[in-house]
């Protein structure tokens, strides 16, 4: 027999195949065949519980839920089509899409979104963690991470239709990002690295991106006009990369904007990187040449052996020939944009300073990544990390000094006297401390030539300045040396 309930309570009663029914009235719908409503279990007490929670729905006016079959690998797919498309970037699109279909649909894709509850989504995370070996996919928590964010806004967007009454991922803990290790160059690996780069044609890109800490991608899409030898800027807006267009799936290499806004940026264009876009200029030169009909004309910075956009799989077994010639262990390019950041750090360029050059949002960012790997005992000046660029690049005393004195050949002066006097009054434009390096530099490049051949007046002239200019070297260095105090009596006691 039906239990009957007061008006608007409902009616439960046990059917005839062993089943509980609940009915009630929902005066929400608008249309009145609609109104009557059932809840079926198995259990009474079930029935009960789910009435109770009916009818205080219907009390307070909650919406009523779409009447929305899909199962959660559809609405995923429905949900970025529609709702992402616009918003995300082509490169973030292919991700969100890769996780869905590799992470998501195969393990819960087919349950109907109105029944997915939170321990199944625990279970996805778990299954997603564990090994390989041990069944699983053995995904990083980091990893795991970005596929419940992208979950979790899918079910966000469909509480907001109304297709579910709450997000059952908030049911769920998913595992605690560790921080990973950041594979960095020791200077020892970093000469052994650069000693190899002139072998290879990627050898000038991949010293630039050890020198700035630009990404691999902005550096593909570096343009001669984005050098400013003027100003002494690099002006970064944009990178490149093979992507998916997410309206058409067509797969190539394209040029767009950086990873962020912060990413738009103009960093400082040293001496040595200046050197080093001078060598990839001469590159170029000898690669069209031998191209020939096959070179396609660009302006281009790094091209490819025929002037095109380089791809980052060439560019990742281009890395992985060098370090096997140098003789390191295995690291991905984006290791050269980590060594960078923690040299300068280490040089003591500012934490704000070092995102603006990285393209982070914030000092917070970059310490985030990299303040296990700051030497307390770090020095407080870019020229530091400058002289560091020179040394393990490579780049010969002619070399910077072509750079620096802005000439495209080094000039050629018809006496030792004429070039002393030339860059001593080139020396004044710079850092007292540089200055003395640019004239010592000059001098030890005669000093290399025949001393034989030097007359008189020169000879005197040029053992005068790098007596005078050694001096200034020596007092700078005293002044550079930190002064040890002496213990109080206390502390001796």
């Amino acid at each position: 027999m039906a239990k009957h309930r007061a008006n608007g309570e409902g009616m439960i009663r046990k059917r005839s195949d062993g089943r509980w029914e609940a009915r009630y009235t929902d005066t929400r719908e608008i249309d009145p065949k609609k109104r009557v409503k059932s809840i079926i279990n198995k259990s009474q007490k079930v029935v009960v519980e789910k009435l109770k929670a009916a009818l205080a729905e219907v009390d307070a006016g909650v919406p009523i839920l779409t009447n929305n079959n899909s199962t959660v690998g559809e609405w995923l797919l429905q949900w970025l089509r529609e709702y992402k498309i616009s918003e995300l970037r082509d490169g973030t699109y292919e991700t969100y899409e890769g996780y869905i279909n590799k992470s998501i649909i195969p393990l819960i894709g087919h349950i109907r979104l109105k029944d997915l509850v939170g321990q199944q989504i625990q279970q996805m995370y778990n299954i997603l963690q564990k090994s390989k070996e041990q069944g699983g996919y053995g995904l990083s928590s980091a990893t795991i991470i970005k596929v419940k964010n992208i979950l979790s806004g899918a079910l966000e967007q469909a509480v907001i239709n109304h297709y579910i009454r709450y997000n059952p991922l908030n049911e769920t803990n998913p595992p605690k990002v560790e921080d990973t290790e950041i594979r960095i160059m020791t200077k020892a690996e970093q000469k052994k690295y650069i000693s190899v780069l002139p072998f290879y044609n990627t050898g000038n890109m991949f010293a630039v991106a050890l020198a700035t800490g630009m990404r691999i991608g902005e550096l593909c899409a570096l343009d001669v006009t984005d050098i400013d030898h003027e100003l002494k800027l690099i002006d970064i807006t944009k990178t490149a990369g093979r992507r998916k267009d997410k309206y058409t799936g067509e797969v190539s290499i394209k040029v767009g904007p950086p990873k962020t806004k912060h990413s738009v940026r103009k960093i400082p264009l040293l001496p040595s990187v200046e050197v080093m876009l001078d060598r990839q200029a001469q590159l170029v030169s000898e690669l069209r040449e031998k191209a020939g009909g096959k070179w396609n004309e660009n302006t281009l910075i790094f091209p490819t052996d025929e002037g095109n956009i380089h791809d980052l799989s060439g560019l990742r077994s281009s890395m992985g020939r060098i370090l096997k010639r140098a003789g390191l262990p295995h690291m991905t390019i984006h290791a050269l944009r980590h060594t960078y950041a923690t040299t300068a750090l280490n040089a003591g360029v500012a934490a704000q300073n070092v995102a603006r050059l990285l393209g982070h949002k914030d000092g917070a960012t970059t310490l985030k990544f990299y303040a296990h790997y700051i030497n307390t005992e770090a020095m407080i000046q870019l020229e530091n990390l400058e002289k560091q660029n020179i040394s393990h690049l490579g780049i010969t005393a002619g070399e910077l000094e072509r750079i620096v004195m802005g000439t495209a050949e080094i000039l050629e002066k018809s006496s030792v006297t004429e070039r002393i006097n030339d860059i001593v009054g080139r020396a004044k434009n710079f850092p007292p401390k540089k200055s003395v390096d640019m004239v010592l530099s000059v001098c030890e490049d005669i000093l290399c030539g025949p001393l034989n051949d030097l007359i008189a007046t020169d000879r005197d002239i040029l053992l005068g300045v790098l007596a005078q200019y050694t001096t200034m070297k020596r007092q700078y260095a005293i002044q550079e040396k930190p002064l040890k105090s002496k213990p109080s009596k206390d502390k001796e006691r």
